[in-house]
């Protein structure tokens, strides 16, 4: 049996820190909450966080890819990832790493959940506090702006490099060197056209199973909990993360309202989460290692 090294992390948009205080390397204003973090240095470390538009302002970004993988599901409006191609509100994006897309664009009418995780090859994912300092070096060096960090070598020479790759390379400090993609695109995914399927070993609870990607075992799922039926969570050898999106849940003797993100890790014992009205929630399980 797994023994609790740590209690539940459980956090609410209300109460999470404003991502972007830090730093925002983008062009455009936007909120992003940090719901949920992993451990520092592990290979599935990953930040889970909750992001909306401030005023009229668009964000966006060039063409780009990463070296870590991101589940996003937008909430409400819709994400344009490319041109001519949007991820619509109640979808869910595969965004795998190695992987291009954009250049993307997020009206301020939209708000969508976003995990970032350390992808099937073991690169892992830099901290908040790794990317806090690894933005303060890239300014003392040149200058971010529109997605673009541009620098001034010793020979006059002016570089350009993608933001999100430069900030990296300084919160790593390695090289951006891409492993080969193991998708060759990004998964859309349309919940609307999966069946809710009883969980036969949980009476009141009901699954779309969206997904598994790699041999690392990732899952994507929506979960739904009918009033007093009971959750387990955190059975899987991996970090998992919920996100109550309707709803309330009942965890340690405290009730949660919906925006609220539950993370377990993998040492963590299985808790119970009893709802008290119908929930929704979107269930992700992180890599295995």
């Amino acid at each position: 049996m797994k023994e609790r090294n740590e209690i539940l992390q459980i956090n609410t948009v209300e109460q999470a820190h404003n991502l972007y205080d830090d730093g925002n390397i983008r062009q455009g204003e936007r909120t992003v909450k940090s719901l949920l973090v992993g451990q520092e240095g592990a290979p599935d470390n990953y930040k889970f966080a909750y992001s909306y538009g401030e005023g009229d302002s668009e964000w966006a970004t060039p063409r780009h890819r990463h070296l870590f993988d991101q589940i996003r599901h937008p909430v409400e409006g819709d994400y344009s990832i490319g041109k001519n191609r949007v991820l619509p509100a109640g979808w869910v994006g595969y965004f795998p790493e190695s992987a291009y897309y954009g250049p993307q664009v997020m009206s301020p009418n939209l708000r969508m959940c976003v995990l970032q995780f350390g992808g099937a090859t073991g690169r892992g994912f830099y901290s908040t506090t790794q990317r806090k300092h690894a933005i303060a070096q890239l300014k003392a060096k040149g200058t971010l702006k529109n997605g673009i960090f541009q620098w001034v070598d010793e020979q006059g020479r002016t570089h350009n490099q993608d933001a999100g790759e430069a900030l990296w390379e300084a919160a790593c400090n390695e090289p951006a060197d891409y492993p080969p993609s193991r998708y060759s695109d990004l998964v859309l995914i349309n919940p609307a056209t999966f069946e809710w399927r009883e969980d036969q070993g949980a009476p009141g609870v009901a699954r779309k199973v969206l997904g598994s990607f790699t041999e690392r075992d990732i899952r994507i799922q929506l979960l739904r909990v009918e009033s007093g039926a009971t959750l387990e969570f955190g059975t899987q050898p991996s970090s998992e993360v919920l996100f109550l999106k309707e709803g309330r849940l009942e965890a340690d003797g405290t009730v949660h309202e919906r925006l609220t993100g539950f993370g377990s890790a993998a040492a963590d014992q299985p808790v119970q989460l009893r709802a008290h009205e119908r929930a929704e929630l979107l269930y992700i399980k992180l890599p295995t290692f």
